[in-house]
Formats: structure tokens, sequence, C-alpha cells
């Protein structure tokens, strides 16, 4: 955690701090970005730097839990529980693809925390941005199996980690050559990942994972509730 002379800075110096650290996190690694570097980005003193986080390690530590936070609030605070699990995957998809675009840095330090010599952040940061999506896509399913919407036959958790699998890779491939390269190889996409392509193929990801949970039974009123929650979300 930041020391004491870290929450007593006006917010806009806080904010200079914050975003030369996350973006120099996430275009260099962990290992590769020093102190002096990030001081030098938000226009301050390395000194002063070591004044307001102890070293290296606990800044990092605050923006991951920061990015974390965030980002969860960001995706899932008007995503309603009491919605069936079809439209909040749909949403789900659509929130984050914005919130990606729009801060790419965080979700390349996620990615980062895969790297070689980052498992005492791994350990720590993984599992807590994990365990939060995991119980939910998992309660459901669950839930939809129980209301007759979801098809009794899959293995509730192996689905929720595709769906979420398939989330990380889509957003990735967003921001991130090497996945991007993965995603139009095998999705058969040509030429740039324009914002209509990006938004077609959003469209392939929640129509594929829709159809897979699908009891074949009850196909048609489901269907239909689709339709209705696109066109409310398109207003």
């Amino acid at each position: 955690m930041p020391k004491a002379t870290f929450k007593g800075l006006p917010r806009g110096k806080k904010e200079r701090v914050l975003t030369a650290a996350t973006n120099l996190f996430a275009e260099r690694g962990f290992h590769r970005t020093e102190m002096d570097a990030i001081a030098r980005r938000a226009g301050i003193s390395k000194g002063s730097l070591y004044n307001y986080f102890k070293n290296k390690d606990d800044l990092f530590h605050y923006i991951c839990n920061l990015g974390i936070d965030e980002f969860r609030e960001s995706v899932w605070r008007e995503i309603l529980p009491d919605w069936d699990i079809y439209r909040q995957i749909e949403q789900l998809f659509r929130r984050e693809v914005p919130l990606i675009l729009e801060h790419p840095q965080n979700l390349q330090i996620y990615l980062n925390l895969a790297s070689s010599g980052m498992k005492k952040f791994a350990c720590r940061y993984t599992q807590k941005g994990e365990e939060f999506a995991a119980k939910r896509l998992k309660n459901l399913l669950r839930r939809g199996m129980e209301n007759g919407i979801v098809r009794q036959d899959l293995d509730v958790p192996y689905t929720a980690f595709m769906i979420n699998t398939l989330s990380i890779m889509f957003m990735a491939s967003l921001i991130s050559g090497h996945f991007q390269i993965r995603f139009k190889e095998y999705l058969e996409i040509e030429g740039e990942l324009t914002p209509k392509k990006v938004e077609e193929n959003l469209n392939r990801i929640i129509r594929f994972i829709h159809q897979l949970l699908r009891p074949s039974g009850s196909r048609p009123e489901i269907e239909r509730q689709e339709d209705i929650h696109v066109r409310r979300f398109k207003g």
C-alpha cells in the first residue's frame, strides 16, 4: 500500500504518478521498469516516488489492486444479478470491449502476470481477479439449469472456464499483435481488424456461447428473448 504521503497528494498528482507507472509496467513489464523511469515520466524526483511507495513491488501491488477492482466495477455494476445467463453474458462481452480499447494497459499488465518471474504476483492477483468471475459464471450456469434454460448435460466448471477464456482471448486480440494474428487465422478474418469486424466477431462469439448453452427444445423462446435484449442494448 502507498505511504501516507501519497494519500495526502492532490488528486491530479496522484493520477499522474499512477498513470506513469501503469503505462510503463504495461509497455516494459515489471522487471524492465525502473523507479527512476516512472518518476521521470510522472514529472517528479525519484526520491519523491520513494516517499510515496516503499519500493517498486509496493507500487506494482497497488496498481494491480486498483486495476482489478476498477475493471470489475466497470464491467459488472450495470449487469443486474436477476438477468438470465444469456443477457448477462452478452452484456459482459459488450461492456468489456470499450473498456479494453480505452485502457489497454490494464489488460496488458494482466497478461504480463503470465511472464517468467511473475509468480509472486500471479499467485496473489490472478486468484483475486479470477475468483469473482468464476463464482458468478458457475452460479449463473447452475441457476440456468435449474430454470430449464440451460442444457442439463454441461460440465459447469469447464463451461465457465471456456466462457471466461473466450472473453480473455477476444479482449487480448484487440490489443496484442500476437493474439490478434491467432484470432484472425482461426476465425478466417482478412485485412485489418476494423471496428466493424470487431463488432461482427463479438456477435459471433456471443451467438456461439448462447448456442452452446441452449437446450434444444427451448430455442425459439430463448432466441426471442435474445432479440429483445439486443434491441434494448442498441436503444
